[in-house]
């Protein structure tokens, strides 16, 4: 590993984990959420052209990786198609991939104080829950989808929820359990109990240690947070091995205005101890493996792009105070592209570097009294976009002073578990799929079609340039109204998909009918349909590429009428 994260990575890990409006009954849930799929109104073609061009024979005019020209050399623009495909995930991002949904549990001395950042002075005798369970949380987050928790270990106050051998500020001197608590031993056995994964947030900012702002001797107090934490005594131990797993360690960009410029983090050291110590655990935010989407809305791009350069941020700022939090809460309009072929090729040094959406289910990180949840629709339209986006989701929760998430919000998270469940609940059964130009088709075989249609493979299909293959036709059983259509490439051959559309065959007119178009699909494309024909065969047609497109999977679902109102 070299110095490359030092600056440019630790500077797109500006997050703040906080927000500042603490309006009594604000829950910042303002504005209408619609999640449904409206295709482009410039996107009209003449009757009988509407499959006459796809990646394979024109490709909007950009050229394919390995382009060659008349006398067989690869052109400029082939080459550089090629640049971008060859960035490719580890296995261990492939695998940090598939999590897609995971929960952050804001809890700790903030909770008692009310305070969305310390001070590092509080008395650790105002830590006290009286009433803590984290079944309870796990259970809760369990029924909303949620793959895996990640506990706030450690916030920039420095109060620690483990008894930890470096500093006097952690749970053993507050009374709960009488110094004898341990909330991420806890926290263990409820994940291994609830099949959840378990992730750590580890401030990088500790406001309560007298080393910080020296860079070596906070970076050795900082190690041997980070060696107690990962040692194998927290985790579930899914595998049996005897040793707790750590699926992330977390830590964000905030730091202490008043150190001097010559103060750093070792991040390049840490996310190398982090690696040793759990060799399958992702360094995010701040490290080399995960990115943050640039804001804490709950927002991501149109156009979300795993191959990125190297130095390119959202925002090369470190975050210093509070009051720099309400800039968090919206775009940063400057960084809507972070992966276009016109903006890479102004770089040399491309890495994988997939989004992860962080946003609160209040206004709030930590718990406040006079904040709610967020209403279901604001939750599903953040899910669909970030998850159906080819970003990961980090929602977070937040647990009161009693140390339980409170009833409104536990009844929200089920609601939004099962509005999501519902929109997979009758998948559409296929006859066939075949694939060509949409003038000539040929079947997929039976092995073929099953794994196109099996997500929990990566043997999906490779669409052909010889055999001029961008019109995927599923033929489905009966007749149906598609609600939701959930389209993977397999990241493998890296992210290569440009644009798309889907097409279905309206049962009524009998002619083909534009219902959806987007740009990328990468980990994971969900559009949702509120009104589509009934049809009985739908089309994917891809219209640009950088190179052939590998799909992983294609799942169609019915539409199934619910109630998402508050």
């Amino acid at each position: 590993m070299n110095k490359r994260l030092t600056v440019a990575v630790a500077a797109i890990a500006l997050i703040c984990l906080c927000t500042t409006c603490f309006f009594a009954g604000c829950n910042g849930d303002e504005g209408d959420y619609n999640y449904y799929e409206v295709p482009d109104a410039d996107n009209v073609y003449a009757e009988g052209e509407e499959f006459a061009k796809g990646w394979s024979n024109g490709n909007n005019g950009y050229a394919l990786a390995g382009e060659t020209d008349a006398e067989g050399n690869v052109t400029k623009d082939g080459a550089e198609a090629q640049r971008l495909i060859d960035v490719t995930p580890s296995p261990r991002q492939l695998d940090f991939m598939e999590m897609e949904y995971y929960t952050f549990v804001h809890f700790g001395m903030n909770t008692f104080t009310g305070n969305e950042w310390g001070t590092g002075d509080e008395n650790p005798k105002k830590f006290n829950p009286k009433k803590l369970d984290t079944d309870q949380w796990c259970e809760a987050v369990k029924a909303s989808g949620s793959k895996g928790i990640m506990i706030t270990a450690k916030h920039h106050d420095g109060f620690c929820l483990w008894p930890s051998e470096y500093t006097d500020h952690d749970i053993a001197a507050s009374p709960y359990k009488d110094g004898n608590g341990d909330i991420l031993a806890e926290l263990t056995e409820s994940c291994e109990k609830y099949g959840l994964e378990m992730g750590i947030y580890l401030s990088p900012w500790d406001m309560h240690e007298e080393s910080y702002g020296d860079t070596e001797k906070y970076n050795e107090f900082y190690m041997n947070q980070l060696r107690e934490l990962l040692d194998g005594r927290y985790g579930p131990d899914f595998d049996g091995d005897g040793k707790g797993e750590i699926f992330c360690v977390w830590m964000d960009g905030a730091k202490g205005e008043e150190t001097s410029k010559e103060f750093y983090y070792k991040m390049d050291e840490w996310e190398e101890l982090i690696h040793e110590l759990q060799p399958g655990c992702i360094a995010a935010n701040m490290g080399s493996e995960v990115r943050w989407v640039g804001n804490e809305a709950g927002v991501s791009r149109e156009s979300e792009w795993n191959v990125v350069s190297r130095g390119d941020t959202a925002n090369q700022n470190w975050q210093t105070s509070e009051d720099q939090q309400e800039e968090l809460t919206s775009v940063n309009a400057t960084a809507e592209d972070l992966g276009s072929r016109e903006l890479l090729v102004k770089y040399q040094d491309l890495v994988w570097y997939p989004a992860e959406v962080d946003v609160s289910i209040r206004k709030g990180w930590f718990y406040h009294w006079d904040q709610g949840p967020k209403s279901l629709e604001h939750l599903l339209q953040i899910y669909y976009k970030a998850v159906g986006g080819n970003s990961s989701l980090l929602l977070n929760v937040t647990p009161d002073k009693k140390g339980l998430i409170p009833d409104k919000d536990v009844e929200r998270l089920k609601e939004m578990g099962e509005a999501i469940n519902a929109s997979m609940s009758e998948p559409m059964a296929v006859e066939s799929i075949s694939v060509g130009d949409g003038t000539t088709m040929t079947a997929l075989d039976a092995a073929t079609t099953a794994n196109l249609l099996d997500e929990s493979t990566y043997d999906g299909y490779t669409l052909s340039k010889e055999n001029n293959e961008y019109v995927i036709e599923i033929k489905l059983d009966e007749p149906g109204q598609l609600g939701r259509i959930d389209l993977r490439e397999d990241q493998r051959s890296s992210q290569r998909v440009e644009e798309f559309e889907v097409w279905v065959l309206n049962s009524e007119t009998g002619k083909w009918q534009l219902i959806g178009d987007s740009t990328i699909i990468g980990n994971r494309r969900i559009l949702m349909f509120e009104n589509a024909p009934t049809t009985d065969t739908v089309r994917i047609t891809i219209k640009q590429s950088r190179s052939n497109p590998v799909l992983r999977s294609i799942s169609l679902y019915e539409k199934v009428t619910t109630d998402t109102q508050e």
